[in-house]
């Protein structure tokens, strides 16, 4: 009877442990994997992960360009498009195109290029 009691006893707690990873793993996906393969995809990688994150190595908060990339490339099936091109996602008067042309970051609006 007590081998019976430790091994129910060890079983839940195998069970409560694996549904805490699991509820872990569906909650923070995007902080898990970085999405390296997107640079590959926008017409300038020169700022890494930061071309879409506040943060340089990547995951964390999406800077305005990187929201914009979720709402508009994502669907697009996960491309860069003509009408994120035409965005100005930092409001600096730039679009995003003119941006990567001149070598300034399309989503911080110290970041312009020279008139």
């Amino acid at each position: 009877m007590k081998k019976l009691l430790r091994t129910r006893k060890l079983w839940f707690s195998y069970l409560v442990l694996g549904l805490i990873g699991f509820v872990n793993y569906i909650t923070f996906p995007g902080d898990l994997w970085a999405r390296p393969h997107r640079l590959g995809r926008i017409p300038d990688a020169k700022f890494n992960c930061g071309v879409c994150h506040g943060n340089q190595a990547g995951g964390g908060a999406r800077n305005t360009f990187g929201n914009d990339y979720a709402i508009i490339g994502i669907r697009a099936g996960d491309k860069y498009t003509d009408e994120l091109g035409a965005k100005d996602s930092d409001g600096d008067g730039y679009s995003n195109n003119d941006e990567f042309s001149a070598g300034t970051h399309p989503g911080d609006p110290e970041s312009k290029p020279e008139k």
